[in-house]
């Protein structure tokens, strides 16, 4: 058989002489045209040298770049401010599912305990929670404040403020001749509008009466 010099062996059956340019193995008699496996044992192995870089798998991390103790390594590169993506990692607890945030109350908004009313005299009436009173200037129908007999520009039944049990508090006009006026606007007949710590609601044309805290 011919001796060449770098001869191998058939990729394909093994038998050893194959040369390069050989065209039909010896022992097969296959064309090496038609053995893909050749070509690629023909290939060089990449050399030791050559710069490559492999690139991590899926779900490895890649090793830690040197540091500045590493011998042979340059300055190392300033570190960028943490991302505000930090935040997806803040975790919230005790959150119900589906209800939304309660808004932070202020103290007006919060329910009382006992309305307090003060009249120009210095009068101070109270009212607690599940009750309501009349206000007008007829003494038996509005046991709670004699003292506005005298006023005649009020009706005889004038308007009713009231607590519920919750500690809402609300004032409503009696049908009064001269009505009834809370932030500047006069309430309808029987309609109902919240009362306020601070607030103060006006009967007919001069009474002023402040809801104190």
């Amino acid at each position: 058989m011919r001796e060449e010099t770098g001869a191998g062996s058939c990729p394909e059956c093994g038998t050893p002489g194959a040369f390069a340019g050989q065209l039909v193995c010896q022992g097969c008699f296959v064309p090496f045209a038609l053995m893909p496996s050749a070509h690629a044992a023909a290939t060089p192995p990449p050399s030791s040298t050559a710069p490559t870089e492999r690139l991590p798998r899926p779900g490895v991390s890649r090793p830690p770049a040197p540091g500045p103790d590493t011998p042979g390594a340059g300055p190392a590169p300033s570190t960028p401010p943490r991302a505000a993506s930090d935040a997806e990692h803040t975790r919230v607890i005790n959150v119900i599912p589906g209800v939304l945030p309660r808004p932070a109350r202020t103290r007006r908004d919060a329910p009382v305990d006992a309305l307090r009313l003060r009249f120009p005299g210095g009068d101070i009436v109270e009212v607690a929670p599940g009750y309501s009173i009349r206000l007008g200037r007829d003494p038996q129908l509005c046991p709670a404040v004699t003292f506005l007999a005298e006023r005649d520009n009020l009706s005889r039944i004038h308007a009713r403020v009231g607590v519920d049990t919750d500690g809402s508090a609300w004032i409503t006009d009696e049908d009064s001749t001269n009505g009834t006026y809370v932030r500047g606007y006069r309430l309808a007949a029987n309609d109902r509008t919240p009362l306020r710590p601070g607030d103060t609601f006006r009967l007919a044309a001069d009474l002023h009466v402040s809801v104190l805290l």
